[in-house]
């Protein structure tokens, strides 16, 4: 008898580059607040999230 092998698949989160998330609000035509420049993404969801 074969057994079997249980694989773990690990997910990874995709998360953009702050220039490339700036461009994309841009075309949204939304900005960011001077406040936030130098933050991450991550950090700034921490912030917001409700």
């Amino acid at each position: 008898m074969k057994k079997s092998t249980v694989q773990v698949k690990k997910t990874t989160n995709f998360v953009p580059k702050m220039e490339n998330f700036k461009t994309s609000l841009m075309y949204e035509g939304l900005k960011l607040k001077s406040s936030v420049d130098g933050q991450t993404i991550a950090s700034l969801k921490r912030k917001y999230a409700r």
